[in-house]
């Protein structure tokens, strides 16, 4: 008896190991996958059940050897991964091994911008939020504007003649540093880069890092830092894609891309046209594109538009070194067609805007094993703007450049640009670290700047350590230290937190010394004409800031899905800040003008299971000049919701999002005519999108429609109050009213197995 008391615990042990299959489940890189879901059911059979493996990508179904052979149907999931479905068989031995790769939802892979190697973003010092291709799939966005418009604390305008400017955390866009694969993007116009010269075919990602990198990136990287990742391969053999976007309001836009793998070797080729017949909202509906007599219909709120863009890269990946080439241009012309002239109302005078990219790129990276890294670039980026005033005879349409000097106008500006870092990152290393060089060179030239040609040069070292002084605990100090052909550049310092609390709970913090030199054209602009006298100053200082942040976050993987939230704060400081003033009369020019704060924070919080994705948050920015500080005036705050849904239909193909976000009325300090203290305001407004997306033909051919801008803004009110008594007002435009669109796509890849 007492034998058979002793046998029985092996005999069940034995049992319940022969009525189990073991499952183990990584990533493309072998990494585990925690928490995966194994979805698993008998054919034929309504048993079945639900099955989530551990921390470490590991678990077991309860199946038997019997019912296992070709009897067992089973779905390996988990959010941010392709589905995987398989059938057991009785030759896997009791132990299967799966290996998922990233899908469109859940977190990506990694980040780069700051980072001295490639990292998961929940691992980063830096809080770096990630607006990856599936999100911008999901919200039909075309440029880099539409990507942005659903960002907590960035604020969009339009011009719309220079088109879309933007701010972050209550700073002007001159304060934003805008990047494309960590090459600087050149063509301020009034301090801001056109966002919607900035095209997302071929873009895998948009990383944004609120608050100064000027350790990094140097100058304008007061605000904030932006960085476009371009597509560097297929994956496959062979891909090729084409897109068609369509607006009843009259924009088309056609785009193809074409990707090449062979051996080591990625080639990817990118080109597009983006055309806009222009738009006025005294003519809504559908757009006529029938020619028709020349009337006072030709001028219009919303501007024509045609844009060519292409983008070619070629990568080389070795054992230890990738080597890359990249050269892409764009071709936009904006314009400006005016109204017939009296009294005969047969000729009109047209402005054309026609702007000419063309950046050139040669990269080269190093493992040299160790977790030591060596980055460089070596960059050349030209940008031209012709602005031209044209008299047309509406009878003929024939055209002639008016001759007159003040009405023409051609601005060049050349950006060389030389980075190199060497980094070492390892896991689990006390001490990791980074120093580079950051050698920039910037010219202008044309009629309008200084004596003709004007030079900048900026010559930087930078070096920071990631000090690990518990296992939980990264303290990251950086210095950068500029020598400046037109200024004295200061010593910039930052240092970084990051403190990970407990499973989930992970706490940021840093300060931050900024600077932004001023722009050849802050510095020797001289534009006199009868509508403009605006004289650059060469004598401006730099910008200063000192920049304090902080937040927490916390994420969790529950059976079903990941939840995540979070609570951010900011405080910049500004000395010296540059703007434009009136000098006397009519005349205008460039100066420091003291102190300026701006504060606030955010929260928001997510759910993502792959089926559903809801994210959620507010933002309340504050600002305060001198003039307020003179005033005893209070700091003036304006906020921010905003929230997004999408669902997935994954077996039948479907996909819906909304987008939404309401902006409070943008209020300002500025002195009225009579000299007094007034407050500007504009009004506040909601955008909200809609999309639905059905993919066909396995997934090679995606229709999408929707319709974008759901509350119908179209131009907000703007206006002056001292309290008692307001000024005049008037609009500033935003955007095109509701908007119908529609979008075809046609996505063809080879297979691995190919050749």
């Amino acid at each position: 008896m007492k034998h058979w008391i002793l046998a029985l615990p092996l005999f069940l042990l034995t049992v319940l190991l022969q009525a189990q299959h073991a499952i183990t489940v990584v990533d493309t890189e072998g990494k585990a996958v925690p928490y995966a879901h194994i979805a698993w059911q008998l054919v034929d059979s309504s048993k079945g059940g639900l099955v989530v493996l551990d921390a470490n990508g590991t678990g077991a179904l309860p199946v038997t050897d019997a019912t296992r052979d070709g009897q067992v149907a089973l779905r390996v999931s988990f959010v941010g991964f392709v589905t995987v479905s398989d059938t057991l068989r009785a030759m896997d031995g009791g132990r299967s091994n799966y290996v998922l790769r990233p899908a469109s939802l859940g977190l990506p892979e990694f980040v780069v911008t700051g980072q001295y190697a490639p990292i998961d973003p929940e691992r980063a010092v830096h809080r770096v939020r990630v607006i990856d291709a599936a999100r911008i799939q999901r919200m039909a966005a075309n440029n880099l504007g539409d990507a942005l418009r659903n960002e907590l604390n960035i604020r969009l305008s339009q011009d719309n003649q220079l088109g879309t400017s933007m701010s972050m955390q209550g700073l002007g866009g001159q304060n934003v540093k805008l990047l494309i694969d960590g090459v600087p993007v050149i063509g301020r116009q009034d301090g801001n880069i056109d966002l919607a010269q900035i095209d997302l075919t071929g873009i895998d990602r948009v990383e944004l890092v609120e608050g100064p990198l000027s350790v990094n990136y140097g100058t304008n990287a007061l605000a904030g830092t932006i960085n476009l990742i371009t597509r560097k391969g297929g994956g496959r053999p062979a891909t090729f894609k084409a897109s068609t976007y369509a607006e009843h309001v009259g924009r088309l836009n056609t785009t193809v891309t074409g990707t090449r793998h062979w051996g080591r070797n990625d080639v990817v080729l990118t080109a597009g046209r983006n055309f806009f017949a222009g738009w006025d909202p005294s003519r809504p509906g559908l757009v006529d594109l029938t020619p028709a007599l020349a009337d006072t219909n030709r001028f219009q709120q919303w501007k024509p538009r045609e844009q060519y863009f292409g983008r070619f890269s070629y990568r080389r990946t070795g054992d230890q070194w990738d080597l890359g080439y990249k050269v892409e241009g764009m071709h936009d012309v904006i314009t400006n067609r005016g109204m017939p002239r009296a009294p005969y109302f047969e000729s009109a005078f047209d402005e054309r805007y026609t702007t000419i990219r063309l950046d050139n790129a040669v990269t080269a990276a190093g493992r040299l094993g160790n977790g030591r890294r060596i980055n460089a670039l070596a960059a050349h980026n030209r940008y031209v703007r012709f602005s031209n005033l044209w008299y047309r005879d509406l009878t003929t349409l024939s055209e002639q450049l008016v001759d007159a000097a003040m009405e023409q106008d051609t601005s060049g500006f050349t950006l060389t640009n030389v980075r190199a870092t060497f980094a070492q990152a390892r896991d689990r290393a006390r001490i990791d670290y980074e120093a580079g060089i950051d050698l920039n060179l910037e010219t202008g030239s044309g009629p309008r700047i200084g004596d003709g040609e004007e030079s900048i040069g900026d010559y930087a070292v930078m070096a920071s350590a990631e000090y690990q002084a518990t296992k939980d605990l990264t303290i990251r100090p950086g210095v950068r230290y500029a020598y400046n052909t037109r200024y004295g550049a200061p010593i910039i310092p930052s240092v970084n937190l990051r403190w990970r609390i407990s499973d989930g709970f992970t706490a940021r913090a840093s300060y931050a010394n900024g600077f932004r030199a001023p722009s050849l054209k802050e510095l020797y602009l001289f534009f006199v004409d009868v509508n403009h006298d605006i004289v650059g100053n060469a004598d401006l200082r730099a910008e200063r800031s000192h920049n304090f942040s902080g937040g927490l976050s916390y994420r969790h993987a529950k059976d079903k899905g990941v939840y995540t939230s979070e609570i951010t704060a900011f405080h910049n400081h500004m000395n010296d800040l540059i703007t434009l003033a009136q000098v006397n009369g009519q005349h205008y020019s460039y100066v420091n003008v003291g102190r300026y704060h701006t504060l606030g924070g955010t929260v928001g919080a997510g759910w993502d299971n792959g089926h559903w994705v809801i994210s959620c948050g507010a933002a309340v920015t504050g600002r305060q000049d001198e003039l307020a500080d003179a005033t005893n005036s209070p700091t003036l705050f304006t906020s921010e919701l905003r929230a997004s849904l999408t669902k997935q239909w994954l077996r039948k193909g479907w996909s819906g999002s909304i987008f939404w976000k309401w902006q409070d009325r943008l209020a300002n300090y500025a002195l009225q005519d009579d000299g007094e203290l007034g407050r500007s305001y504009i009004a506040a407004f909601h955008m909200a999108d809609a999309t639905l997306t059905k993919r066909v033909w396995g997934d090679r051919l995606a229709l999408t429609g929707g319709c974008k801008n759901l509350f119908n803004v179209m131009d907000l009110n703007a206006n002056m109050s001292t309290g008692a008594h307001s000024g005049g007002g008037t609009s500033i435009p935003m955007a095109t009213g509701r908007v119908a669109f529609v979008r075809i796509e046609l996505d063809l890849k080879k297979s691995l197995h190919a050749n």
